[in-house]
């Protein structure tokens, strides 16, 4: 243009752009506004998921107590099996021990050295036996100390009112309605169910458009001043919406909703069974229960009866008006009554124990 002169820049003119040194720092914010439920189901099911290890944590500590339990009573069995062991014991060496006065005298015409040779012989079986008790009662002592958390070398000393046994005032289908309503197992089950329901909204979600709120802001700093970068290009924000929704997937999401329908109906079909079966041990446990309970009233008649034989027997014995082969079958009949006796209250007590576990709470 006229009255501007002409000039001309050579080419491999040095031109400085930026400086040694060029950082730049840059926040972006992304803010979901709507996503068609998925991201309230995952939370939902984070939620749920915390649930269901409470649960298992639960499920624990029934299993911890239901264990102590069994390891009670076995200990108070044993316990109590070799007390009448040892008892036996006694009653069998004094008979053993009379046998051979009466035999060794001549004072009785009905005992022989055969009869003196079977007493020591069953004396030596009870011996057997005593020995055999005392073992299994270190072993079941020991595992009660290990459920209890107590250290290995502690003592434990405890009190079983054997006598004071009350029967079961639970009807089977209350209890089987009990069992429905408290069992850690179905109660699981019912928390997979709902996982399940969360894991279908999430898979409809994609169904649904997604919304998001978008916003980054950023600052650049040059050690060269007068570059190619100026104070309005030090600074730059942006703020913007998003959306994404997918026109065509080749029907992926609806058969991913069908397949989590399906998973979800398959957790409900083995809940029922989970139900059945559970009905099935209640049921199993109670007839046990009752069976248990009639076998001790039963047998506490049987024991008075036992009792009073086996002394009629010694004192028959005495006088040498019966033969020994009658008398131990007295001490006998004594012995087997009183252990049959603890054998149904072990039983019972554990089959009301084993209903605990799979009502989930203690019976009353």
């Amino acid at each position: 243009p006229a009255g501007f002169p002409v000039t001309n820049l050579p080419i491999d003119t040095k031109v400085k752009l930026h400086g040694r040194d060029t950082v730049q720092g840059k926040l972006e914010l992304v803010y979901p506004l709507y996503t068609g439920g998925k991201i309230t189901s995952i939370i939902n099911q984070a939620k749920l998921n915390k649930l269901l290890a409470a649960n298992t944590i639960v499920r624990t500590n029934e299993d911890v107590v239901f264990d102590v339990k069994k390891y009670f009573y076995g200990y108070a069995l044993t316990s109590q099996l070799l007390d009448i062991a040892k008892d036996t014991l006694d009653k069998m060496q004094y008979i053993s021990q009379l046998t051979k006065d009466l035999y060794e005298h001549g004072e009785s015409l009905n005992v022989k050295k055969t009869d003196y040779l079977s007493s020591r012989v069953t004396v030596s079986l009870i011996e057997s036996i005593v020995a055999k008790l005392e073992a299994n009662k270190i072993l079941v002592e020991s595992a009660l100390i290990n459920a209890l958390g107590l250290p290995w070398d502690s003592k434990i000393n405890i009190t079983f009112d054997k006598d004071n046994i009350i029967p079961l005032d639970y009807s089977l289908d209350t209890l089987v309605k009990n069992a429905y309503e408290n069992n850690n197992d179905i109660s699981k089950m019912d928390i997979i169910l709902k996982i399940s329901e969360e894991q279908i909204k999430e898979k409809k979600a994609d169904f649904y458009p997604s919304v998001a709120f978008l916003a980054d802001t950023s600052h650049t700093y040059d050690s060269y001043e007068y570059g190619v970068q100026n104070k309005n290009q030090e600074d730059k924000w942006h703020i913007g919406f998003a959306a994404k929704m997918s026109i065509f997937d080749g029907f992926k999401t609806t058969n991913n909703v069908k397949e989590k329908k399906l998973e979800k109906k398959k957790v409900y079909l083995l809940k029922e069974m989970l139900k059945d079966g559970i009905a099935l041990q209640i049921k199993n446990e109670f007839t046990n229960s009752l069976i248990a309970y009639k076998q001790i009233q039963v047998l506490k008649k049987a024991k008075k009866v036992a009792k009073e034989s086996r002394e009629l027997n010694l004192r028959a014995y005495q006088i040498d008006a019966i033969e020994p082969k009658d008398m131990i079958h007295s001490q006998y009949v004594k012995s087997y009554v009183d252990a049959d006796y603890l054998k149904y209250i072990h039983t019972y007590l554990v089959s009301l124990s084993k209903i605990e576990k799979i009502l989930g709470k203690e019976l009353k």
